[in-house]
């Protein structure tokens, strides 16, 4: 767990006028609905703030009776837009300035109301930014700053890591490896509630003429490459791959960024050997096996059943129809706990159609399971792989963690990906 005592006390000097005077971050921010961290790229600020060691710069905000410095952190990537990590057992070389490859992240709802001076003791260069709600008109502002003398960092911290096992940790939520680190994540729990995943479902089903094989879990290959863990992200990085025996190999490097009310997980997809180009078909299946219990009211949810439908009712034949075979852009689960709404981004050239599925085994009798608390499942199914070109593609999720389920609320997520803010630096 991280503490920053060292931090807190010179907060707590600054307080008594032992240094400059920064104010308190404000309570009413013109963007406290927003649910997104800000991710601001280098190249998209002006020059002339760049090129500096990154422990220089503070993020600040108005905070009704001046500026004060809010939670931020700076992450570089190469040249090819990967992130760099600097914790774990593989550990990338970063050379610590600010760069225009690199990103800025904070909280949207952080941002303050315009402020009257962008001046900052100690701190040369300042750059206004504005991130505006192109659909309401709403804005909010911070200030970049570079810093000779930086004041302290705000000690405030959005997200934690635990290292045994891995667990990402917020106010929110906890995500991560409860038994073993084999695959994507093994481990979620939803406001202190319990654990609500039995397994996560990855397969990828190859074959012709009635004669399939499924390559799931048991063919996954992970490798843990390295973490950032910052007040605002935790950023993940992973090396896997499936292995196809006499196909060879689908490599799925993955990237997870975890935010204080979401999980963001990017995948790429290396098809640069796709079986669906040499005649076969192709399928691959992305979803949870959840350990819910239907008697304390679990529903599930999707764009589909956006009312949610209950699960403590018998389902004759293990499937809910107005779920099944629909096409699904959104679904998940709502319990007592808050609720866990799965958002698939499929990258654009792929043109794949993503279909649900949903069971509800209560005999746990679909293989490879036969795992206890196996119910229900719900997964999206990917098929028509057929046109897809052998290049590399993005296949993307967001994990939206809710206090309580309703369509306002998750709409109110969705907008990171329908309505993302704008930003501009002057």
């Amino acid at each position: 767990m991280k503490t920053k005592p060292a931090v807190v006390l010179i907060w707590w000097w600054l307080g008594l006028g032992l240094g400059p005077a920064l104010t308190a971050a404000a309570a009413n921010s013109p963007l406290a609905d927003r649910a997104e961290a800000v991710i601001v790229p280098g190249k998209g600020l002006p020059a002339a703030i760049l090129g500096a060691p990154i422990p220089s710069y503070r993020v600040l905000a108005e905070a009704g009776s001046g500026l004060a410095v809010i939670p931020m952190q700076i992450e570089e990537r190469d040249a090819q837009g990967i992130i760099l990590v600097t914790q774990g057992p593989h550990p990338d070389r970063v050379d610590g300035r600010f760069d225009a490859a690199d990103e800025l992240v904070f909280m949207a709802r952080d941002a303050g109301s315009r402020p009257a001076t962008t001046a900052v003791p100690g701190c040369a260069k300042t750059t206004l930014l504005t991130l505006t709600d192109l659909k309401t008109g709403a804005a909010g502002y911070v200030v970049l700053a570079q810093c000779a003398n930086p004041p302290p960092l705000s000690p405030r911290d959005y997200v934690r890591l635990e290292t045994a096992p891995y667990t990402a940790v917020t106010d929110r939520y906890r995500f991560g490896w409860h038994e073993r680190q084999s695959f994507s994540y093994d481990y979620i729990s939803i406001n202190g509630g319990p654990d609500t995943l039995d397994r996560l479902r990855v397969r990828a089903t190859v074959g012709k003429w009635g004669i399939y094989y499924t390559f799931n879990e048991d063919h996954f290959h992970y490798t843990l490459r390295g973490y950032n863990d910052g007040p605002v992200r935790v950023s993940w990085k992973a090396d896997n791959y499936w292995s196809l025996a006499r196909l060879g190999k689908l490599d799925v490097p993955q990237y997870v960024f975890f935010y204080p009310e979401a999980v963001y997980l990017q995948n790429q997809l290396d098809l640069t050997m796709n079986p669906a180009l040499v005649g076969l078909d192709f399928f691959i299946e992305i979803g949870h096996d959840l350990n819910v219990d239907p008697a304390r009211g679990y529903r599930v949810c999707a764009n589909v059943a956006p009312q949610c439908l209950p699960l403590d009712h018998p389902i004759p034949d293990g499937s809910l129809k107005e779920f099944t075979e629909r096409n699904l852009v959104w679904g998940g689960v709502a319990g007592p706990e808050g609720a866990e709404i799965i958002r698939i981004i499929v990258d654009p050239r792929l043109h794949l159609m993503t279909k649900g599925l949903f069971t509800f085994d209560r005999n746990f009798s679909s293989p490879p399971e036969f795992i206890p608390g196996a119910m229900p499942r719900m997964s999206f199914y990917l098929v028509d792989w057929k046109g897809v070109k052998a290049e590399k593609y993005d296949l993307n999720f967001y994990h939206f963690f809710l206090n309580q389920y309703s369509l306002p609320e998750f709409e109110r997520h969705e907008r990171l990906v329908t309505n993302p803010l704008a930003v501009s630096a002057q």
